[in-house]
């Protein structure tokens, strides 16, 4: 992914209006705006704020034309694969080192009824893989590297703030879940990092890893 950095007279005054942008499309959905509604929202704020400096969203790596089989494929089996290594190590490491087990209450719904756990998986991909995605590894990011400063490890410490406000982005779900949200989040970086120009590639391994995890939650494994 090309990083142009805009001039230094631009960039505060850049840096100002992205922060306060992104601050609201963040807390959108933990301000009570409904979960149908701050989709909508968020992407239309991130649109306003591309287009306010000449870009679109073809700038974070997303492009309706490359959204074919490898992508989705590949990252959903690697998605899939995480789901796993989180059911059987990383989650139990977790609620070890943090003496707290997830609170899954929000997903009774999941449990309840097919139908609710139908629902979970539309919403894996609609909110997790596409919306999320978008918002973190696509526009939270992209906007990182073009506001820091010059560096060698701009790309690290961009990742690594990416990693951070979407795992304070599920505060919600308690210490264990903001952990394991980061976790995560560094391995999608990772993942970011081998597919920058596609991010057809996290989609696919977020929205499969969130499918795989309402799936032991409706079995009543979780």
């Amino acid at each position: 992914m090309r990083v142009t950095t805009p001039p230094p007279f631009l960039r505060r005054r850049q840096a100002a209006v992205l922060a306060l942008g992104t601050a609201a499309v963040l807390l959108a959905p933990h301000l009570g705006v409904p979960m149908l509604l701050y989709p909508v929202f968020g992407l239309g704020l991130c649109w306003a704020m591309l287009r306010w400096q000449r870009l679109d969203f073809s700038a974070l790596g997303f492009r309706w034309r490359t959204r074919k089989a490898r992508p989705l494929l590949l990252g959903g089996l690697l998605g899939v694969a995480y789901a796993g290594l989180n059911y059987s190590v990383i989650g139990p490491l977790l609620a070890h080192l943090l003496g707290e087990y997830p609170d899954l209450s929000d997903f009774d719904f999941v449990r309840r009824s097919l139908g609710g756990y139908l629902l979970a998986l539309v919403l894996a991909w609609v909110i997790g893989g596409f919306y999320e995605e978008l918002v973190f590894r696509g526009f939270v990011q992209t906007m990182l590297l073009r506001q820091l400063p010059a560096h060698r490890t701009r790309t690290v410490m961009a990742a690594a703030l990416t990693a951070l406000l979407f795992a304070l982005y599920h505060l919600q779900l308690g210490a264990f879940g903001v952990a394991n949200a980061l976790v995560f989040a560094l391995i999608a970086a990772v993942l970011r990092q081998r597919w920058p120009g596609n991010l057809w590639y996290l989609i696919g391994f977020h929205a499969c890893a969130d499918m795989s995890a309402f799936t032991p939650i409706r079995l009543g494994y979780l």
